[in-house]
């Protein structure tokens, strides 16, 4: 018997039960993960500036359905993930043979171009935060015969509110002319997406798809008027309710619905309304206000502009027959899945169609979707699917919500073409597609709306109304913040020690051609990296009285402007009281905090030659991250044992505590551990012992008396963090652990959960 089994045996009586958390049943394994082709170079990049986190890939595909990288983590930081996978599809007919290369769980037949040629790129450029990845499909295998497609595509983020909830994506997709001619060759984007991954009772069973946009003679959901979107009769009321749900909807996935609230204005809902004082006046499509000019009651203008078919699939949490009541959002979790997601065409060169008076403008072929038994599984059944002539699209080009021909929730996906093109060889199609979120539909149409407008922002010969690519005129053209502060911060006694760079004090306005700094504000936050809140804030105006905004918009000091700081670049969150005069409590030693400091330019009014422009503040991204995987690395306040009074052997206060010498005190937090435990990021894994004294060994065992890792801890604070590996680099199961900690005159055992 070895020493550990006797030791285990003679110090301690444990129970034969083992807490473990049954792993749910998602269905959503899927096929072995067979990557054909040359996957060498196959990464995914994390984009995370915006309020959607997500992972974008250099080989067709968003999302991480592996969950070991967010995946339209929304809002960012929560850990709740909306995308299980979405996929880029292209097809054509190649001598009459239907013949498509496609990113599918299972089978990737798209892949990086390759070192010298996708650049993987991430970082500023046309946006705050852009991601730039070439593929092609040029690998034949067994089951793929390449069509010689290569794809440029670009990721858009911003970190602007106005702006934050949509990621744009560009496309060049190039025939390259390994195969030739392409005849009837389609575009397609496929989103299979759970809502949401916080959901306990099987996130992917009980969600619904839905089509918004003109749909032909498909449904009549497209000449609905039921909301008000931008309270055009100036009442308050817009028809939605605090889910962002139209009162009127009387699907079975609304558990609001009261037709006594509707609030119809003349437009079909599934329309934007396209702003541009260059347009022609709006005419109104329905009820009394039909080919009436649309006006502003709080302006008594008339609107100028277009009407503009919203050409956007969606994806929700319904109802689950299977739960008691209406569980529609999950609206009763701390964090509720009440997020829409949205796919929306924003351009594509197609014509378009003119198949009714009112089809006039570009819009996709289809609109499609199925469920996980009708998920197609060879190039003829995809092909059909991009197309509408798949049997299991019941003869409609835009299926209707599957409650209005008497489905139930389900697991859905949805796809989206544009198509059908005549691709010759060397020829370019360009594509601009947005993934859109937002609460309930009627945020996720202004998120959709958003990305319509920032798109067609800045461009001088062109509008939604007269599309143009992304290189046929200016784009994306929006006021930006200064860039974002290198941060660094680290663990005091009670406390966080935070210091920044200045290198946003110099960069200049793209817009105006100088720098318009103003000044820098401290966010923090427990646990995860959302929710942040405002702790500090100072400016470069000199004896100048301000109100302080975060970066959603809300004034802290109403009650009075008030004299901030002058810029430094650092500062102690000891906790205290803020310079608007609230209090924020104190860190807690061993509890994880994270932090962001962002840099904001100047408020400028309007004059005769340009618009008002508000403050913008940067992104609230430079917290730390694992510089491997990109996963956020939060910092916990601790005693630097072994200093003088605890205090943080770099010096300063670090609040008179001494240094833990009992073992008793020693705890290992979270205990259980369990997978989606909200004490960190949903894609590390990590348990921590606290209250350690200064140098000890960190023993952990099976039942059975097997060290499963050992741990020195020697950096003189009262904590040391796990990884859950083994020391053969294994991932630990569910079970009950022992773990012993020993220093050179004391010895104590404890016992911890694992529940994953």
């Amino acid at each position: 018997m070895t020493r550990w089994a006797v030791l285990i045996l003679c110090g301690i009586i444990i129970a034969s039960s083992v807490f473990a958390r049954s792993t749910p049943v998602t269905g959503k394994v899927g096929p072995t993960r067979q990557i054909t082709g040359d996957s060498a170079n196959d990464q995914n990049l994390v984009m995370d500036v915006s309020n959607i986190w997500t992972a974008i890939s250099n080989f067709g595909r968003y999302g991480d359905p592996d969950a070991n990288l967010p995946s339209a983590s929304w809002p960012g930081g929560s850990g709740n993930d909306y995308v299980w996978e979405g996929r880029f599809w292209v097809g054509a007919l190649v001598q009459g043979k239907k013949r498509v290369s496609h990113a599918d769980y299972g089978d990737y037949e798209f892949h990086s171009a390759g070192i010298g040629e996708d650049p993987a790129f991430l970082g500023p450029d046309k946006s705050i935060q852009d991601s730039y990845v070439i593929y092609d499909d040029f690998y034949p295998t067994a089951t793929h015969e390449p069509l010689g497609i290569k794809v440029l595509q670009r990721g858009l983020s911003w970190s602007m509110p106005e702006y934050y909830e949509f990621i744009g994506i560009e496309y060049e997709i190039v025939n390259t002319g390994d195969v030739g001619f392409l005849p009837n060759f389609y575009a397609a984007w496929v989103f299979d997406n759970d809502v949401a991954g916080l959901d306990a009772t099987e996130p992917h069973i009980d969600d619904n798809v839905d089509y918004d946009g003109w749909d032909g003679d498909d449904s009549d959901t497209d000449l609905m008027d039921i909301v008000d979107p931008m309270d055009l009769d100036d009442d308050g009321i817009d028809g939605y309710d605090e889910w962002g749900i139209p009162y009127g909807w009387s699907n079975p996935d609304n558990p609001n619905y009261d037709p006594g609230q509707i609030e119809p204005d003349g437009i079909y809902d599934e329309y934007q309304i396209y702003l541009d004082d260059n347009g022609p006046v709006i005419l109104g499509q329905t009820g009394a206000l039909e080919g009436q000019p649309i006006v502003d009651a709080a302006t008594l203008e008339e609107l100028h502009g277009w009407l503009i078919s919203r050409n956007m699939s969606m994806i929700y949490d319904g109802d689950n027959n299977a739960v008691q009541g209406n569980d529609t959002g999950e609206r009763g979790l701390p964090i509720p899945c009440d997020g829409w997601t949205g796919g929306r065409l924003i351009y594509t060169p197609h014509e378009p169609y003119n198949t009714a008076p009112e089809d006039t403008l570009p819009r996709p072929y289809v609109h499609q979707w199925w469920n996980w038994n009708s998920d197609p599984g060879n190039d003829d059944e995809k092909y059909e699917y991009m197309s509408a002539t798949h049997s299991a699209g019941m003869g409609f080009q835009f299926i209707p919500n599957p409650r209005e021909i008497g489905a139930p929730t389900f697991d859905y996906r949805w796809l989206t073409s544009s198509g059908p093109f005549s691709f010759a060889p060397y020829d370019t199609l360009r594509f601009v597609y947005a993934f859109c979120m937002g609460q309930g539909l009627k945020g996720v149409r202004y998120s959709a709306d958003q990305a319509m407008v920032a798109y067609y922002a800045g461009s001088t010969n062109s509008s939604p109304a007269e599309p143009s690519n992304s290189v046929e005129d200016d784009h994306w053209v929006l006021p930006v913040p200064p860039p974002i502060p290198n941060l660094n911060y680290t663990g005091i006694e009670s406390g966080v020690r935070l210091a920044w760079d200045n290198h946003a004090e110099f960069e200049p306005d793209p817009l105006l051609g100088v720098s318009d700094f103003e000044g820098y504000k401290v966010y923090r936050a427990p646990y995860a990296p959302t929710g942040w809140s405002l702790i500090y804030a100072c400016d470069n105006l000199t004896d100048s009285l301000v109100y302080v905004i975060t970066t959603e918009g809300d004034t802290l000091n109403l009650g009075a402007k008030i004299d901030l700081d002058p810029v430094g670049h650092s500062f102690v969150d000891t906790g205290g009281v803020t310079p608007w005069g609230t209090d924020f409590e104190r860190p807690v030693n061993n509890v994880p905090y994270y932090y962001a400091v962002v840099s904001y330019d100047t408020y400028k009014p309007a004059t005769p030659t340009s618009a008002e422009f508000l403050s913008q503040e940067s992104a609230r991204a430079n917290y730390l991250k694992d510089p491997s995987s990109g996963a956020p690395m939060p910092v916990y306040p601790q005693i630097f044992a072994g200093t003088e009074e605890g205090q943080d052997p770099q010096g300063g206060s670090a609040g008179g505590s001494t240094a833990y010498t009992d073992l008793s005190q020693v705890k290992v937090v979270p205990n259980p551990y369990r997978g989606t435990n909200l004490f960190e990021a949903r894609y590390e894994s990590i348990i921590r012992f606290i209250n350690l004294p200064p140098s000890c060994k960190i023993t952990l065992l099976t039942l059975s008396g097997d060290i499963v890792q050992t741990l020195d801890h020697i950096d003189g604070t009262d904590s040391e963090a796990w990884d859950l590996l083994s020391k053969n680099t294994q991932s630990v199961v569910s079970g009950l652990y022992l773990y012993v900690i020993e220093t050179n005159s004391e010895k104590i055992m404890g016992k911890f959960v694992i529940a994953r």
